[in-house]
C-alpha cells in the first residue's frame, strides 16, 4: 500500500504537521500513518547529551521529564487536530493514529516491510535542540532510512506537489529518482518538473554534460511538464539560494549522493541547516537506494 508516514516526536507545531500530512496524502492518494515516537532507552544513553555538557545527568533528568509529559498527551492532541482538520475537510483517506515508545528507525522499517511504498514526512525542527541550550543530540535519520524523505517546514499548514525542482549533478540514478518522482506525484494537478543545474564553469565540457543531460531526461522521463533551469554560481547551494529568490517551486528535489555535489551539501552536519534555510519542503533520494 502507497503510504505517507509522518514521523512526529514534539508536540511543536505538531498541528500544522498533522493539516500538511493530510493535504499531501489528499492530493496524491496515499493512507497516512502518524507516529508519536519516543525512544526512552536511548534518552537514558550517552548519545542524547552532548558529552562536553557541564551537568550531563540534570540536563537528562530535565530533558526526559519534559518528553515524557509531552509524550503522555500527544495522543490526545493528535486526535483533537485530526478532528479539527477533518470538521473543515471532509476526505476518506484511510489513515493510523499511534503513539509509541521505540526507535525511529524500527518504525521506519517496520512500515516500509509491511507497506512497501513508503514516504517519510518529517518537521524541519531539531526537536530537541532547545530543551538544554543546545546540549541535546538530535539523531539524524535522513542518511540511514531506505525511502524518499520529505521534509516539511513546521510552520506551514499545508504542502503540495504540483511544481517540482529537482536538482541535479548529473547521476545515471538521477533518471530513476525523477521518474519515481513522477509516480509519487501522479495524483497531483498539473505537474510539472523543472531540472535544475549549477554550471560553476563556462567550459565546454560542463556545457556539452548540460545539454547531453536535457536530452537524456525528455527521453527517460514522459508524463510531466518538464522545464529545465541553470545558474552559474560558485558552488550548488549559491546556486539554489539565487534561483529560488526568483522562484516558488513547491519542493525542492535533490538525490543525496554517497560522494559528489551533495555529499557536502548535506551531510549531516548540514541537513539541518539546509532544509531550515530554504523553509520550504526539501524531498531527498539516496543514491545508494537507488542503484538496487
Amino acid at each position: 500500500m502507497k503510504t505517507n508516514l509522518l514521523l512526529l516526536d514534539t508536540k511543536k507545531n505538531m498541528e500544522n504537521l498533522i493539516f500538511s500530512g493530510f493535504n499531501l496524502s489528499n492530493q496524491l492518494h496515499r493512507k497516512l500513518k502518524i507516529v508519536y515516537v519516543m525512544d526512552f532507552n536511548w534518552i537514558g544513553g550517552s548519545g542524547f547529551v552532548d558529552p562536553t555538557a557541564s551537568s550531563i545527568d540534570a540536563n537528562i533528568r530535565v530533558a526526559e521529564k519534559a518528553l515524557r509529559k509531552d509524550f503522555e498527551e500527544a495522543e490526545s492532541e493528535m486526535r483533537h487536530a485530526i478532528g479539527k482538520y477533518l470538521e473543515s475537510n471532509p476526505q476518506n483517506i484511510h489513515y493510523e493514529v499511534s503513539v509509541v515508545e521505540d526507535s525511529r528507525m524500527t518504525i521506519v522499517n517496520d512500515t516500509i516491510q509491511e507497506d512497501g511504498d513508503v514516504l517519510l514526512l518529517m518537521s524541519n525542527y531539531n526537536s530537541y535542540s532547545g530543551l538544554t541550550t543546545g546540549t541535546i543530540n538530535y539523531p539524524n535519520i535522513i542518511d540511514k532510512v531506505s525511502c524518499p524523505v520529505l521534509i516539511l517546514p513546521d510552520d506551514a499548514p499545508s504542502v503540495s506537489l504540483n511544481s517540482l525542482l529537482y536538482a541535479t549533478a548529473f547521476h545515471p540514478e538521477d533518471f530513476k529518482a525523477m521518474r519515481h518522482l513522477k509516480e509519487i506525484a501522479s495524483g497531483a494537478e498539473n505537474r510539472e518538473l523543472t531540472v535544475f543545474h549549477n554550471l560553476e564553469t563556462t567550459a565546454f565540457e560542463d556545457i556539452l554534460k548540460w545539454t547531453g543531460f536535457k536530452t537524456m531526461t525528455k527521453e527517460s522521463v514522459d508524463g510531466i511538464r518538464l522545464h529545465f533551469a541553470h545558474t552559474r554560481e560558485k558552488n550548488v547551494r549559491e546556486g539554489l539560494k539565487k534561483y529560488l529568490e526568483d522562484e516558488d517551486p513547491d519542493v525542492v528535489v535533490i538525490l543525496k549522493e554517497e560522494k559528489g555535489f551533495f555529499e557536502d551539501l548535506f551531510s549531516s552536519s548540514e541537513t539541518h541547516y539546509v532544509v531550515t534555510h530554504f523553509n520550504r519542503p526539501v524531498l531527498i533520494y539516496h543514491e545508494k537506494n537507488l542503484k538496487k
